[in-house]
């Protein structure tokens, strides 16, 4: 990125400086709005690397639990591979249908269970859009002040001082073009992520209505066992 700066001459005639080529010298003419934007950017960022991390973790520790076959599998498998299961979203549905289904709980109460658990997997994961969404607004606010900022110093100053000029212009210019690139950056950011961990929710949402299926055919089973038994 090449700006040209302009520097006045001791008798006013403005001369051209070489083209200044560093990221560097152009951040720092955004007026003192570079701070508080490069603060935003990495608290966003950081939001962000918590949510991804928590996702990935989680994805990892239900691997086992995602690869069972459910059409054979009995409720004493299932308790031991949750046994031997690390915590996670399926995990916890698990855990919560098979608690219910050994107390004797009705197929309903047992399927509101895996929804309470995903819908609170789904609001974390909006918490975090809500953050994200918030420092996005705040660096897109921020760059309208400086671009506000800079208007007032250039017409403010009531002088064609070349250097006055300049550093008007640039901190309206730089100090937007920042708001918009960390409003695009995090905005981006946070749509891949919330699309990858959406699938993964899903997912879960899906497997929990399997393991209800197979626990109320178990329970179906062991019903027609004792009916043939007191035969």
């Amino acid at each position: 990125m090449n700006v040209l700066v302009q520097e006045a001459a001791p008798d006013g005639v403005v001369l051209a400086s070489e083209p200044v080529s560093s990221l560097l010298v152009v951040f720092s003419q955004a007026g003192g709005f570079q701070w508080p934007l490069l603060g935003i950017l990495m608290a966003g960022l950081l939001v962000l690397a918590v949510r991804f991390m928590h996702s990935f973790f989680d994805r990892r520790a239900a691997r086992s639990l995602k690869c069972l076959s459910l059409k054979e599998i009995q409720s004493d498998d299932l308790s031991r591979v949750l046994a031997a299961s690390e915590d996670s979203l399926y995990a916890r549905i698990l855990e919560g249908m098979l608690e219910l289904w050994q107390a004797g709980a009705p197929a309903d109460a047992i399927g509101q269970e895996a929804r309470s658990l995903v819908d609170t997997a789904r609001a974390a994961y909006r918490r975090t859009e809500r953050v994200v969404g918030f420092l996005s607004s705040t660096a897109g606010g921020l760059g309208l002040l400086g671009t506000l900022t800079g208007i007032y110093i250039l017409f403010s100053a009531g002088t064609r001082d070349a250097e006055t000029i300049f550093a008007g212009i640039a901190v309206a210019i730089v100090s937007t073009l920042l708001g918009v690139v960390v409003t695009i950056v995090l905005e981006l950011l946070e749509a891949l992520l919330h699309a990858w961990a959406s699938r993964h929710v899903e997912a879960a949402d899906e497997w929990g209505s399997q393991i209800r299926y197979r626990l109320a055919a178990l329970r179906a089973g062991t019903e027609q066992e004792v009916l043939c038994e007191d035969r």
